[in-house]
């Protein structure tokens, strides 16, 4: 049977995966906010379930995180943009938002 992100579930195998200190720190907080939050605890396999789950429905984030984590936009990229959606910096924005407020 398959899930909502096309992976077919098997059954359950044991499988060790070796994590750093500071992963595992990380995991057992969220582990305890869990709980506080839903008033339910998950364990460690649970949770590590849902995060594969989770990575495999948002690539794109996962990718980022492994190359770094967020950077900052360089300035050939903010210049693109301005460029790509038009803004013409703040004393302009009145103009704009008048425009498309009133017509």
């Amino acid at each position: 049977m398959e899930d909502s992100t096309g992976w077919r579930e098997v059954a359950a195998q044991a499988v060790s995966v070796k994590i750093d200190a500071a992963s595992k720190r990380l995991l057992e907080e969220l582990q305890a906010r869990l709980l506080l939050e839903a008033g339910e605890r998950y364990s460690l396999q649970e949770i590590l379930a849902a995060a594969v789950r989770l990575a495999a429905r948002r690539r794109g984030e996962l990718l980022a995180e492994l190359r770094g984590g967020w950077r900052p936009m360089s300035a050939e990229e903010a210049s693109r943009l301005i460029e790509e959606y038009g803004f013409e910096g703040p004393e302009d924005a009145s103009t704009e938002i008048d425009e498309v407020l009133y017509g």
